[in-house]
């Protein structure tokens, strides 16, 4: 595993040969903004670049390679926005998002602009925080959140019913993720890419994990779906702004 000196000096080492490249800019993004939340925290990074984009996608893998990435995966968020994570052999991840400076966007708070040729990449930057800072609800949410929950449990309830308890508990796991995005928002938490779930209230993280304890039979998904539904109710009903029409419950009687 990696030290906290060699990502320190892997970083070092891919601004100063990114600069060389004739980047636009760089933005260190995520907790590495703050030092880091631990030891096992990786590097994310969004690269401003010239067009073409795609050519200057290909500069960056070869200098990933140059430094040591054993393997890199490609994708694409859209068309002129392209990720490139690679792995290095002492376990370090790197998440690198390439763009044109029009392109950059923030997802939360944790950004700082680490190099910026013209001063076009911090500017870009402000002018999108402080749009981020005067939405209402600045990350994305679930439409509908209440709905698609509610019509989970339903699909799980008619799993149950023609005995496929795989399809059951996929939909629970579904069901699960829509809690904690309510108690993230309860929490007054960041949604974007949220990892730190020791950090919410261990009251709720007890009763969270209590939907992993389950016999795997009908009975026992049946009360787990149960004890999901119960965390559900509890959870949203101290949300002051999600709004929500009860008779949505009405899906699931006489089932």
């Amino acid at each position: 595993m990696y030290t906290y000196k060699e990502r320190e000096e892997i970083y070092d080492k891919l601004l100063n040969q990114l600069i060389n490249l004739g980047i636009e800019g760089a933005v260190q993004i995520g907790s590495g903004v703050n030092g880091y939340t631990d030891d096992f925290s990786d590097i994310d990074m969004m690269v401003a670049v010239n067009q073409p984009v795609t050519e200057n996608k290909e500069k960056i893998k070869e200098l990933l390679l140059d430094l040591g990435a054993i393997y890199i995966h490609e994708g694409m968020f859209r068309e002129d926005i392209y990720l490139l994570i690679p792995f290095f052999e002492n376990g370090l991840e790197m998440d690198i998002s390439i763009m044109p400076t029009e392109l950059l966007s923030v997802q939360s708070p944790l950004w700082k602009v680490v190099y910026d040729s013209d001063g076009s990449v911090l500017k870009k930057m402000n002018e999108l925080n402080e749009q981020f800072l005067n939405k209402q609800q600045p990350y994305r949410t679930t439409p509908n959140i209440d709905f698609q929950f509610i019509y989970r449990y339903r699909k799980a309830i008619i799993d149950l019913k023609r005995n496929n308890l795989i399809g059951a508990l996929a939909h629970i796991d579904i069901m699960k993720e829509y809690i904690l995005e309510i108690q993230l928002l309860n929490e007054k938490q960041k949604l974007h890419q949220f990892k730190q779930y020791q950090l919410l209230d261990p009251s709720f993280q007890e009763v969270f994990l209590e939907l992993y304890q389950t016999d795997i039979n009908i009975d026992g998904v049946e009360e787990l779906l149960e004890k999901t539904m119960q965390l559900f109710k509890d959870t949203i009903n101290k949300n002051k702004s999600i709004k929500y029409d009860e008779n949505v419950y009405s899906i699931i009687e006489n089932l």
